[in-house]
């Protein structure tokens, strides 16, 4: 269904294609209410499962361990379903949501699809979204960017790197490489942004990141064949190097809310939520960026998120108005 066909409400969420690849399509659902903006929301799955719908993987390859596939289930649907859901009360807030599929990480040597192309969907369905906005039936007073686990990882890279084109689809048509890409608000929870620790974990943190960057940085490589990373390799498609890059040139950041949980033992605060935060505030300032850090959120964060606190920041960027008593940390 291309995006010109009618709009369905959001019981009835309608897929359209942003893309010729069948995993290249969006789910689109409609608010209630006073209009408020869009959420385009990225699901995670460790880069290389997932889907739009739901973050469980189609397919648990033969020779893989027992282990990892059962813990790659619960990881999937707690970390990006959930947090899909998380969003949707936003529906009758006024919030329409569009929900996007991408190709997803090779998990195996060899040629495939991994980081560069991963973000080139992400961007290729942004761009997509904003062309197409009136025919989607979005309203655009507001534009939030949204993602959970490796979701969260790619909606950080596309925020701070749309503007100056880095991932841009080189077979993008023209109309669409010319689209402005601005976000008002980024929301990041439990979000990888440093790709040269978070493998560290073991898991599925060491197999996603391995096949999202197609090298290892463990040896011997969790994923036989993988070549050794070069460092710069991990670098470009780290968040945690533009964020920092941006606070040091005073490159102003959109408003963002992050959320990561204290007994989360895949996506840990102390490298992954601290040192993003810390250097986010200094480029988009302390009112405009909020963290939410419950001491017992497990990477299932959406069982622990402070939704007040979330809806106020979200009623701080539809009205952009940063100061006063609304403009707080979340503190549970």
């Amino acid at each position: 269904m291309q995006a010109t066909d009618l709009m369905a409400d959001a019981s009835t969420p309608t897929v359209v294609s942003y893309g010729s690849d069948p995993n290249q399509n969006l789910e689109v659902f409609q608010s209630s209410g006073d209009p408020q903006g869009t959420i385009v929301y990225i699901h995670g799955g460790a880069w290389y499962g997932g889907s739009m719908q739901q973050n469980t993987s189609a397919v648990i390859q033969a020779q893989e361990e027992q282990e990892r596939a059962a813990e790659f289930a619960q990881i999937s649907n707690e970390a990006a379903t959930g947090i899909l859901n998380e969003l949707k009360p936003r529906l009758a807030q006024g919030w329409d949501i569009v929900s996007i599929d991408y190709r997803l990480a090779t998990d195996e040597a060899g040629p495939g699809i991994r980081a560069t192309q991963i973000m080139n969907d992400v961007d290729h369905a942004i761009r997509y979204i904003i062309a197409n906005a009136k025919q989607l039936n979005l309203d655009m007073t507001s534009f939030v960017l949204s993602g959970g686990s490796a979701g969260g990882h790619l909606a950080l890279m596309e925020a701070l790197t749309a503007s100056s084109g880095q991932f841009i689809d080189p077979s993008l048509p023209s109309a669409l490489k010319n689209v402005k890409v601005a976000f008002d608000g980024i929301i990041a929870m439990v979000a990888p942004s440093d790709l040269s620790t978070v493998w560290q974990t073991g898991g599925i943190g060491t197999v996603g990141t391995d096949a999202v960057l197609g090298c290892a940085q463990e040896s011997p490589a969790v994923i036989a064949g993988m070549p050794s990373c070069d460092p710069s390799i991990v670098a470009t498609f780290s968040p945690i190097t533009y964020t920092k890059a941006a606070a040091s040139a005073g490159t102003i950041l959109p408003p963002a809310y992050f959320a990561y949980g204290g007994q989360d033992t895949l996506v840990l605060i102390s490298t992954q939520g601290q040192p993003e935060i810390a250097q986010w505030t200094l480029a988009a300032g302390p009112n405009q960026t909020w963290f939410d850090l419950p001491p017992l959120g497990t990477h299932n964060i959406d069982d622990n998120v402070n939704d007040l606190a979330l809806d106020n920041w979200l009623a701080n960027v539809s009205a952009n108005t940063w100061s006063g008593s609304s403009a707080q940390t979340p503190t549970s």
